[in-house]
């Protein structure tokens, strides 16, 4: 597993019982990074959930207290992930509930002998 396919899966971990955007992600995000030895920057969140809705396991929302939420259809670009929020589609919850290289045992701590990806 590579350093990105981790933060990938941690990003999809994230998205997985409620719409969150990318900041609310990255600042969620860099402790529990940093507990696997990485660093995660919010670059790193932005091109994850871009992958994440490319590939299907997420989507991408726009919310609005006024509108209902709306679904952007496609993958957004680099330049406007910040503008939306992301949630874990059906394809993405039988990837996340079959994932095999968690860092975190089921109390939240780092699994004994656990090692970061080497990039």
């Amino acid at each position: 597993m590579t350093g990105f396919e981790l933060i990938r899966m941690l990003v999809l971990n994230e998205i997985a019982d409620d719409y969150e955007e990318p900041k609310h992600l990255h600042e969620q995000l860099a402790s529990l990074a940093e507990r696997c030895g990485m660093t995660i920057q919010p670059l790193d969140v932005r091109h994850a959930l871009i992958d994440l809705v490319r590939i299907g396991w997420a989507k991408a929302y726009r919310l609005s207290q006024k509108e209902p939420v709306e679904e952007v259809r496609g993958t957004p670009s680099a330049e406007l992930a910040e503008d939306y929020y992301y949630w874990i589609t059906d394809k993405g919850r039988q990837v996340q509930s079959c994932f095999d290289g968690w860092p975190f045992d089921d109390t939240g701590e780092i699994i004994p002998g656990w090692r970061p990806p080497v990039e």
